[in-house]
């Protein structure tokens, strides 16, 4: 049913840019990232029609992408979820111009937004085009994807030699699909038509011709690699088409074209193979002919110097024979009936999104995407492009210029739409297709067969032919538990219930686990640690929260520990201060009162405050994540009572107290990169318990560097019978009458639980994983008004010295301006501060020159900073939609502008390091997104409205069988508290209080079936290798994204 008071707009594409105008419309569960805030575009309900030509959506990723590309088709499961919203509506077979008009949109619709792209095909120019075996490189892409206008054309793959036309990626993806095995597309979603060919195919050899030169050539890096990846392919370059890396960097090449540069460098230097199958890149080339009668027998091309054509001579000539010419020189959009268009652009005229007739602004018609900007920039590109054509529609309602009560109610639309179609697909019959296609695929080990012809395709949508749903490869194993995400707080929570004797199932979607607590390497001399930096109280035999609960899992004797610098695990500086950090209260208090003296009576008594809260917290022995587990504080009223003062106000009421300066604040806020919160939103108790942390026993690192404990995490797992898997995507929760059923992969594999522990970010769980219509309005509005914290940039330092020859146990943490407030301030508002804080470790030094890992006299050292996580500050990519978001040329800049920044901050203050630093990269929170599926650690912002009971998350949810793991629960986060919250929600799971058992020295697995750690036993080996396909290398979460 309509809602009258709703606006009602109209899609006219359901590709990414019609899909992501979709979620600013319908106000997507997180909201619109805006001047970095999430925000809602829209202040009233909206209700969406696509309309999309083909029987079925999404555009490009589902009949642009690669197949051998299935990460880059990840986003197809957000736009699934949004497409489940009760204000959506898909109409598919649908040819807007031709079945409906534009003008009987206009009457039916307040608002339309055209996002229909480029479906047409740009041309050379040149003689010979059109003869047979020339082509569009986009009817070839459409053709092996299974487009079903495709589907019966015909390329001759029984030539030897192929030309593509254009060196950007859309170039090298033909190229690398012609010159794959057809034995590894098999196990893909391309078109079985396609498989078929190219299993007969001939192609031995594809040329790439390109105007551009290799510092402009339009394809990536990494797009390169994988060609070069594949098994007796040689990649074939003149090496005098090569700058020099010094003429690179002369020219202005950015780090991207330097990587390319060296890869084509290699490649030019390796040994031809005779028999192997070959790419041949043809820099400074352009057509000039396609040669032939009937059909393609060759090409003609010329020569370019400086980007011109050569005088035309036979010298400046050259003819390559091949059967096959493919033109990878664009797409062109097409005009649609009753809409204006620019012939010479191939767009629709807009200004700032507003479609334009005769220069003149068409009251609500709206434009976003390819339609409007050209075929240009990456799938995430529409994320900003749609959400500009939709703040325009938002102005122009809120100026009364869209809008209108005279609307005919929404079904005669409907009604309209079948009379004129008689075989159109709406959103029943899509799923309908769906399952149909993936069901065949799981009978073949694949994601999904497709149905390639609009009979198929429109015999399954209105069920004139077999639908089977698929119960997938796994679905007759059923689990006691499934637990999603391998952070500590899931690899905890499966530890327990596999020791006592449940059957687990833990999935990863990364290839290593640990989540923020894992580790990368490179070049066999480095391994770097992303999120474990040191923790607090892991003397062996004690009681603190991290050796309780892995003695009592059997392993705390398996990891080794190293001591941090007592006088100084963190050595802060400031502009014109500078003070070690020691492991306990009386230390902090005497070494600030020597740096700030002025402040000295002020610096006593905030220190002896936060001191009471934190040793008063620490009494109960636990995270206060319930009113029950505060119950010894009972006893001791005047401490109960300054944790919960602590807890109620901002830490900036202690200060004002106080009547502390404004260095003496930043002083105390110092590691404000333990917890990343605004001061002004910061609880006194989180930086009292984050302090009584490390001074009621010490700061510690891992010898083994933090991949140790999600290793022998993993193995108690193993050992106890658990199945844990790796490279698995889980696409949804499933949940039935109020009860949890078990999970559905991204493949469509469903697998059936009667427990289901969600470790994914709270955010992901209840707005991506499960569909709103089990949830109560409650709880979404609940996780809608969640804050999510400020992100960090990372980045990693190979050096060829050893700095723990000089240097002690400690982390340098350098502040380049007192007042911290205006560092988040400026991230509030989606901006970075270069002066704010900046945190320096060392995996090198906090073992104390100790390593497991690489050659001596070499050194590890990691950066971090608070980072916007706003994707339009990276350049607008999208990591659901594949790696394609590190080529724009924003995110390009950003990240040098961070690194530069960082690395001279870092020689300022580790001056040994210059002209020694043989290794960096760096990570973005859209790296961190890419392989944690999240932005931001620390789960929700941990202020002072969004910690403790009630207001965190309990585990236990109010879907029966559904619990919760990791840092977005009222455990908290960190290494010890999402450990103990793993602890915490086994027992929920299972009825039994496990860490009192394990303070009471309960053991609760079984030693012996654990694995002997050898000489050579290795955490980094042991956290991967769960999953069929494998690791690639060392390319993990570190790689520069």
């Amino acid at each position: 049913m309509s809602d009258p008071k709703a606006l009602r707009v109209a899609v006219v594409g359901s590709g990414p840019a019609g899909m992501y105008a979709t979620a600013h419309l319908l106000g997507s569960p997180g909201g619109t990232w805006l001047d970095g805030r999430m925000v809602h575009l829209m202040q009233q309900p909206v209700e969406v029609d696509v309309f999309e030509r083909q029987p079925t959506p999404w555009g490009l990723i589902r009949s642009g992408v690669a197949p051998d590309h299935p990460e880059r088709k990840r986003i197809a499961d957000t736009f699934e979820r949004l497409a489940n919203h009760e204000r959506f509506r898909f109409f598919g077979n649908i040819c807007v111009g031709q079945n409906i008009s534009v003008a009987e949109l206009s009457r039916s619709y307040d608002a339309i937004i055209l996002a229909h792209g480029a479906a047409g095909d740009r041309l050379i120019g040149i003689p010979g085009e059109n003869l047979t075996g020339s082509a569009s490189a986009r009817s070839f892409v459409a053709w092996y994807n299974g487009n079903p206008e495709a589907r019966d054309f015909n390329f001759d793959l029984s030539t030897q030699r192929a030309v593509v036309v254009g060196n950007g990626n859309v170039a090298l993806d033909v190229a690398r699909i012609l010159l794959s095995a057809p034995d590894s597309l098999a196990s893909t979603d391309i078109a079985d038509h396609a498989l078929q060919a190219l299993r007969a195919s001939s192609v031995r050899e594809v040329v790439l011709v390109g105007r551009r030169g290799p510092l402009h050539a339009a394809f990536g890096a990494a797009e390169l690699e994988e060609i070069a990846d594949l098994p007796d392919v040689d990649i074939i370059v003149d090496p005098t088409d090569l700058p020099s890396k010094e003429s690179a960097i002369a020219q202005g090449a950015d780090a991207s074209a330097l990587r390319k540069i060296e890869l084509l460098t290699t490649y030019a230097q390796r040994p031809a193979r005779q028999y192997a199958r070959k790419l041949h890149l043809k820099f400074f080339s352009t057509p000039i002919e396609i040669l032939g009668e009937a059909r393609v027998q060759g090409l003609r091309l010329g020569y370019l110097q400086n980007g011109a054509p050569t005088e035309s001579t036979a010298a400046a000539e050259s003819t390559i024979e091949a059967g096959l010419v493919l033109r990878a020189v664009g797409y062109r959009g097409l005009k649609i009936d009753g809409l204006p268009f620019d012939e010479a652009r191939g767009t629709v005229p807009n200004q700032d999104g507003r479609v334009l007739s005769q220069g003149q602004a068409m009251p609500g018609v709206y434009v976003t995407g390819w339609a409007k900007r050209g075929p240009s920039g990456i799938v995430g590109t529409n994320r900003k492009c749609a959400r500009d054509a939709v703040r325009a529609l938002a102005s122009d309602v809120a100026h009364g210029i869209v809008g209108r009560p005279d609307l005919p109610d929404r079904g005669e639309i409907a009604a309209l739409l079948a009379r004129r179609q008689p075989q159109l697909v709406t959103r029943q019959g899509w799923q309908a297709i769906d399952a149909a296609e993936r069901a065949a695929g799981t009978t073949t080990g694949r994601p999904r067969v497709k149905l390639t012809s609009i009979d198929s395709l429109l015999g399954v949508a209105h069920g004139e032919r077999a639908n089977p749903i698929p119960g997938g490869l796994g679905g007759s194993r059923r689990y006691d538990a499934i637990v999603v995400g391998s952070g500590l707080g899931g690899l905890s929570t499966a530890a327990c219930l596999s020791a006592v004797g449940k059957s687990v199932l833990l999935l990863e979607q990364h290839e290593i686990l640990g989540g923020c607590s894992q580790t990368f390497r490179r070049k066999g001399k480095w391994e770097f640690d992303c999120g474990v930096h040191y923790v607090g109280g892991c003397e062996p035999g004690s009681d603190g929260m991290i050796s309780t609960v892995l003695r009592g899992l059997g392993v705390e004797d398996r990891i080794k520990w190293s001591r941090l610098d007592d006088s100084g695990m963190d050595t802060v500086m400031f502009p014109d201060h500078s003070f070690r950090v020691p492991t306990n209260w009386e230390g902090l208090a005497s070494n600030l009162r020597a740096a700030y003296p002025k402040d000295a009576d002020g610096l006593t008594k905030a220190i002896k405050e936060l001191r009471y809260i934190g040793e008063g917290g620490d009494r109960i022995n636990d995270v206060p994540h319930s009113v029950g587990v505060l119950a010894p504080l009972l006893k001791r009223p005047l401490e109960a009572l300054a944790i919960a003062r602590g807890l109620e106000f901002p830490i900036g009421h202690l200060f004002d107290r106080c009547k502390l300066s404004q260095e003496a604040r930043g002083a105390l806020l110092a590691l404000v990169h333990l917890h990343n919160t605004p001061p002004a939103r910061t609880p006194a108790l989180l930086v009292a318990l984050l302090l009584q942390h490390y001074f009621r026993a010490g700061a510690y690192f891992p010898v083994q560097g933090g991949q140790v404990i999600a290793a022998n995490l993993a193995e108690v797992i193993r050992s106890h019978g658990g199945v844990i898997r790796t490279k698995t995507l889980v696409r949804s929760i499933d949940v039935e009458s109020g009860r949890v059923r078990g999970v559905t992969l991204s493949d469509g594999e469903r697998i059936s639980a009667d427990v289901v522990v969600s470790n994914a970010d709270v955010h992901r769980t209840f707005q991506n994983l499960i569909h709103p219509s089990h949830l109560s309005q409650r709880t979404i509005e609940r996780i809608r008004a969640y804050r999510r914290p400020h992100s960090i940039f990372s980045m990693y330092i190979g050096a060829d010295i050893d700095i723990s020859k000089t240097r002690p146990a400690t982390n340098y943490i350098l502040h380049d301006r007192y007042d911290i407030q205006a560092t988040y301030d400026l991230l509030d508002k989606g901006q970075w501060d270069p002066k704010g804080w900046l945190a320096i470790s060392s995996p090198t030094l906090k073992t104390w020159g100790e390593r497991h890992y690489g050659p001596p006299d070499h050194s590890s050292i990691e950066l971090f900073a608070s980072a916007p996580a706003d994707y339009e500050f990276w350049g607008g990519g999208d990591p659901k939609a594949g790696t394609d978001y590190k080529f724009s040329e924003i995110y390009q800049e950003r990240k040098a502008e961070f690194e530069s920044v960082l690395l001279e901050r870092t020689l300022k203050v580790l001056p040994e390091l210059r002209g020694h630093v043989a290794w960096q990269e760096s990570a973005t929170p859209l790296t961190h997104e890419r392989f944690t599926l999240s932005r931001m650690p620390y789960g929700p912002e941990n202020a002072k409205d969004q910690i403790g009971p009630f207001r965190r998350l309990p585990v236990t949810t109010e879907i029966a069988g559904l619990f919760l793991a990791g840092a977005s629960t009222a455990y908290l986060f960190g290494v010890a508290f999402t450990l103990r919250g793993g602890v915490g929600t086994a027992s929920h799971i299972i009825g039994r209080d496990l860490l009192r058992e394990f303070q009471k020295g309960v053991v609760i697995s079984d030693r012996n079936a654990l694995p002997e750690h050898g000489p050579h036993w290795d955490p980094f080996q042991a956290s991967r290798g769960y999953s069929s396909g494998g690791p690639r290398g060392d390319d993990l979460l570190g790689h520069a994204a």
